[in-house]
């Protein structure tokens, strides 16, 4: 199951948040066709309220480019059932006229959608007999591509590759499964009943990182989070980072001058009602050479929330990030929060809160080379993406308000870059 805390008090806000009970309208599909500028054609959005979800595309001013190129509504062109309620992208920009969708959980499927015809044209299970909860899909080449499954299989051995807490290796042209990486040597110490748990996936200039949240496989405690390196020609595990001090890590950004990773720890603490900063924090590990940590940021010394899903480069040495509202025990609320973080002073800027509810600032993104970020906010204007346009101080300005679909009602959730 989708481990976070997050995940599992906005299916409890869904009903109030995002009107589920309001008819809607069937958007027809509509693809596009673009040619890559300097920071890549576009954005992909992801809409839902967790019980469906339709694709969108944003450009780069704010223009809606397709405001359906796929929706749980769309016949599934006969590769078995539509899209689910949990439909994430992947962290890295795609390129080409194919892109990838993470079905994630319980379906654990990769669906491979044309964009200038908007249709599903492939679709490959990578559950192997279990709910794999499939969290990232990073291409390494037209035949070479990886797949971070969150889940680890309580009974494997009963087909190929179905160990989970692992990454797959996949060839994307097929598509088929070709190969796992076995992430247990990561874990070289940790107790019994603890996984790797990999959550997101970076590749720069041929060297491969790996995020694991290093979670409990029943998710009542964590262990430090680990960023690995691994070795794209052979597969195979190259060296391990520990993330001293942080639990709960699911975020991955690189730098622009790919020199540094930062982390997004939302800390360990799942089962209590109000988040605890402990285990909460940034970390930021310098890539120039071998991989070490380098500077790290407590949420504490942050601000009064832990630090959520959302993170990406404005610039390098300045962050752009989320916080984690709550609603305690008493019903009362404290607000999302989305920030700036320049790395080298520790200096933090509040940008915006949510608007009422927590659970409602969903992924960021920024365009560096187009001087713009974007982030999701499933309750402002009935739901939106923000644009953010990037002073030559690196400082954000004021966002626009951007509906890249109105006609389903379904909330913008995550950002990918294509």
């Amino acid at each position: 199951m989708t481990s976070t805390r997050a995940l599992i008090a906005s299916l409890a806000l869904a009903a109030n948040v995002c009107g589920c009970g309001a008819s809607r309208r069937t958007p027809d599909t509509q693809g596009i066709t673009l040619e890559s500028g300097p920071c890549g054609r576009g954005l992909l959005v992801v809409e839902s309220d967790y019980q469906s979800s339709n694709v969108s595309a944003l450009g780069f001013g704010g223009a809606v480019l397709s405001d359906s190129l796929v929706s749980s509504q769309t016949e599934s062109g006969g590769f078995g059932v539509g899209l689910s309620g949990d439909i994430v992208l992947p962290s890295a920009s795609q390129s080409g006229s194919r892109v990838v969708l993470i079905d994630r959980y319980p379906a654990g499927v990769l669906r491979f959608l044309d964009l200038e015809n908007a249709r599903v044209t492939a679709e490959l299970s990578v559950a192997t007999g279990f709910r794999s909860n499939p969290y990232d899909y990073l291409a390494i080449s037209p035949h070479q591509a990886y797949v971070a499954r969150y889940e680890s299989n309580p009974s494997p051995g009963k087909e190929n590759f179905d160990a989970g807490a692992d990454i797959l290796v996949v060839d994307p042209g097929l598509p088929e499964i070709i190969g796992r990486i076995d992430l247990s040597p990561a874990m070289v110490g940790a107790p019994r009943g603890f996984s790797a748990h990999p959550a997101q996936l970076v590749q720069t200039g041929g060297r491969v990182f790996s995020l694991l949240s290093s979670y409990a496989d029943d998710y009542s405690s964590a262990l430090a989070s680990r960023v690995v390196e691994i070795e794209p020609a052979t597969n195979s595990l190259l060296g391990t980072v520990i993330l001293e001090g942080f639990r709960g890590c699911e975020t991955l950004a690189l730098s622009p001058d790919h020199r540094e990773l930062a982390v997004s720890c939302t800390g360990d603490d799942l089962k209590s009602v109000v988040p605890k900063l402990e285990g909460s924090g940034i970390a930021l590990i310098d890539i120039s050479s071998a991989p070490r940590l380098s500077k790290s940021f407590e949420a504490r010394e942050l601000g009064a929330d832990p630090t959520g899903f959302g993170l990406d480069y404005v610039a390098d040495g300045s962050l752009l990030y989320d916080t984690l509202g709550h609603i305690d025990e008493a019903g009362a609320v404290t607000r999302d929060g989305l920030w700036q973080l320049e790395t080298a002073r520790g200096h933090v800027t509040e940008l915006l809160r949510s608007v009422s509810q927590p659970f409602t600032l969903g992924g960021v993104r920024c365009a560096v080379s187009c001087g713009v970020c974007f982030a999701a906010d499933a309750e402002r204007a009935s739901g939106s993406v923000l644009r953010f346009p990037i002073r030559s101080s690196n400082a954000l300005a004021a966002p626009t308000v951007l509906q890249a679909e109105a006609r389903l009602g379904l909330p913008p959730r995550y950002l990918g870059g294509i």
